[in-house]
């Protein structure tokens, strides 16, 4: 799909729905609100959904009250954008909603992604969302505001790990630069988006990490915890963004696991790795998906410690596959 596709579709339609996943992260809020404010600048009647609550780091962003948790039965017809979205099972309940007549567009870079929509754009060489997004107002000469160039800067940002993911690329530092010069204070995207956090959240990485377990080849690490605990400390499940992170930063790790059990008997599994084992491809044997870095899923009807067996066993088969066909690389990233 291209950006006079696009254009025709814009001049179709004067109500349009932009939606987002469950859990949103700073990519699918930012690339929501950013593309949001622009197709308002362009004269269309835009409405935001996103089926989760909106994180409270995110506050900051103008126009994030307005994002709505509810998808109505009754609205006119219109376009519906779908933002990071690998498949239409992360816009939960939703889902239904999205399909009953409503002409969709899928933007993605996720590399699992099922082409699920009418027109589908997606790049899978994209380091986030956002910077299809940045594409796509290029393309079709949409305002560029300094309102939309900071949605635009935290989606990528939170995507590239600030720049230090092995997916920021010359092309993504081009477009953070010239977002820079659009006005974007980089220190205070770091500082509400990165370097802050509420005081339960410190309590809960200090429980999460009295968790932490090695396998034998001290090559994958994983912690765990169980939703009661978020309660015990008041904590939403939004804080436990990030702490995936710390297995897979121990020197020698290349896969770090992070299990969250729900009451309802559920299992969501994060998953990290550093160079050679594709985490995408592993969450993609549970039903989740994601990057070949970065990949989740959850996983239902087993016992918390089956699921976290079944899933290291999983990893355990992966790396052990990957150290197989390439030992020398797998040596030179230990």
């Amino acid at each position: 799909m291209n950006s006079r596709e696009i254009s025709e579709l814009l001049h179709a339609h004067e109500n349009v729905y932009i939606l987002t996943h469950i859990l949103p992260d700073g990519d699918a809020i930012g690339s929501a609100l950013a593309w949001g404010t622009a197709l308002r600048h362009h004269g269309k009647k835009v409405r935001i959904f996103c089926p989760g609550v909106v994180p409270r780091k995110y506050a900051f962003l103008p126009g994030v009250v307005a994002i709505e948790n509810q998808f109505p039965a009754n609205l006119p017809l219109g376009l519906v954008f779908v933002l990071d979205c690998g498949d239409l099972e992360r816009l939960d309940y939703m889902k239904e909603r999205v399909q009953s007549g409503l002409t969709i567009v899928n933007i993605d870079h996720h590399a699992t992604n099922n082409y699920f929509g009418d027109y589908n754009i997606v790049d899978k060489s994209a380091a986030a969302t956002g910077e299809m997004i940045y594409q796509l107002i290029q393309e079709n000469n949409l305002l560029l505001s300094k309102e939309i160039s900071l949605c635009l800067y935290v989606a990528i940002a939170s995507d590239t790990g600030s720049f230090k993911y092995a997916n920021t690329t010359p092309r993504v530092l081009k477009i953070a630069s010239l977002l820079l010069e659009n006005g974007v204070d980089p220190s205070l995207v770091s500082q509400k988006i990165f370097d802050e956090y509420p005081l339960s959240t410190v309590f809960l990485l200090r429980d999460t990490l009295n968790t932490l377990q090695l396998d034998q080849s001290l090559r994958i690490a994983w912690m765990s915890l169980h939703e009661d605990l978020l309660e015990s400390y008041g904590a939403k499940e939004e804080e436990l963004e990030g702490f995936v992170n710390y297995g897979k930063n121990i020197n020698g790790v290349e896969v770090g696991i992070f299990f969250y059990h729900t009451r309802n008997g559920e299992t969501k599994v994060g998953f990290r790795s550093k160079a050679v084992v594709d985490v995408g491809a592993v969450a993609a044997s549970f039903g989740g998906g994601g990057h070949p870095r970065a990949a989740g899923c959850t996983i239902g009807g087993w016992e918390n410690n089956v699921a976290m067996d079944k899933v290291i066993q999983a990893v355990r088969e992966a790396l052990l596959e990957t150290e197989t066909l390439n030992p020398e690389k797998c040596d030179l990233r230990r």
